[in-house]
């Protein structure tokens, strides 16, 4: 009886956890998850939805709409981020052409570039403080327009949040948008002020939960893309989106599979 006690309380709650869409990779996870007084959470396609879409587009005088949107378009056509395919839906929305990006490079947590008809167009993470995400389109040196993003809160993620709260564990938010974008999904689903750690690179994200252990925090992260992989990994606890990449799944001890958070 001694000796079936473990496996056979494994076996029930790994199964049990299945059963609700909590995918354990290693048991071991049932005993050290008890520990945890902190859980980070990745800001989009975790807190949010993922699913951005163009609130709308600024140009500077003389620029067209039509033209910045294309442009940025065939550049992000090659990434694979959230905001790069509201930018390609958007423009193929409109009818627009997308043209074939030559050079193309990716600068995580700054933006990407490349060759489109010819000109160097980037597009880069964009400061603004009317709490959406944006990106600034310039080609030649100069900034052409801003392209502004919506990113809706996923309607479980306030209460998944209070949850946490009730149960005595601190939900820290963790993004690589500026404060005004993190702070608005913040005062949205719960989180407070304190605890939002806004502006961080993605190869900042590990460091930013090691700081946290470091104050003696026992902490879980919960991620969804390429970029959480690392923090996954540092974390006492790695939790992945099952709606996320294959990387993050594969870093995390645990995986969501429907992207709920609660």
């Amino acid at each position: 009886a001694l000796g079936l006690a473990t496996p056979t309380a494994i076996l029930v709650g790994t199964g049990r956890g299945a059963q609700l869409g909590v995918l354990i990779k290693d048991p071991q996870v049932l005993e050290s998850v008890s520990g945890i007084d902190t859980v980070v959470l990745d800001k989009t396609g975790t807190v949010t939805t993922g699913a951005m879409s163009v609130g709308d587009v600024a140009v500077e005088p003389g620029e067209d709409a039509d033209v910045v949107l294309a442009r940025a378009a065939a550049v992000e056509s090659a990434s694979e981020h959230p905001v790069a395919a509201a930018v390609v839906a958007e423009a193929r929305a409109r009818g627009l052409a997308v043209a074939p990006v030559a050079d193309f490079v990716n600068e995580p947590g700054t933006g990407v570039r490349g060759v489109v008809d010819g000109l160097a167009v980037r597009v880069e993470r964009a400061s603004d403080d009317d709490g959406r995400t944006s990106v600034a389109v310039s080609w030649d040196g100069h900034r052409r327009g801003v392209i502004r993003m919506a990113d809706a809160v996923k309607p479980t993620s306030a209460q998944a949040i209070a949850e946490l709260k009730a149960m005595g564990i601190t939900p820290v938010l963790l993004t690589g948008d500026n404060r005004a974008v993190a702070a608005r999904v913040a005062a949205e689903v719960g989180i407070a002020p304190s605890d939002v750690i806004a502006g961080v690179l993605p190869s900042e994200k590990a460091d930013a939960i090691a700081k946290l252990q470091a104050q003696g925090r026992r902490v879980a992260m919960v991620g969804d893309g390429v970029n959480d992989s690392v923090a996954l990994a540092t974390a006492d606890i790695g939790m992945a989106m099952g709606t996320g990449t294959d990387a993050a799944i594969e870093a995390g001890d645990i995986t969501l599979v429907r992207g709920d958070l609660r």
